[in-house]
C-alpha cells in the first residue's frame, strides 16, 4: 500500500465542491481517494491511496487529469508505510 498526497489545481470556473464529489466517486482499479478537501475556489488536496506505483500513475495520469475542471496535479508525496 502507498499513499500518494496530491494537490489539485482547478480553473477558475470550476466548482471545486462538486469536482472534490467527482473525485471520490472516480472508479479505480487499485486506488481510491482517503480524503479530498477543498482548499480554495480552485485548490484542492487529496490523499489517493494505491496498492502500488502503476496503479497510481495510472489514476493521476488516465482518471483524475482527465477530470472536467481539473488543470493540473501536483504529487507532494508518496509515502510507503513500513511493515513491522
Amino acid at each position: 500500500m502507498m499513499k500518494i498526497y496530491l494537490f489539485i489545481e482547478l480553473v477558475r470556473q470550476a466548482d471545486a465542491t462538486a469536482t472534490a464529489k467527482t473525485l471520490k466517486g472516480l472508479k479505480l482499479a487499485k486506488c481510491k481517494f482517503a480524503n479530498v478537501v477543498v482548499l480554495a475556489d480552485d485548490k484542492l488536496v487529496a490523499q489517493l491511496d494505491c496498492d502500488d506505483p502503476a496503479s497510481g500513475q495510472k489514476a493521476i495520469l488516465e482518471n483524475i487529469a482527465t477530470v472536467d475542471g481539473v488543470v493540473q496535479t501536483n504529487v507532494i508525496a508518496v509515502v510507503t508505510p513500513r511493515k513491522g
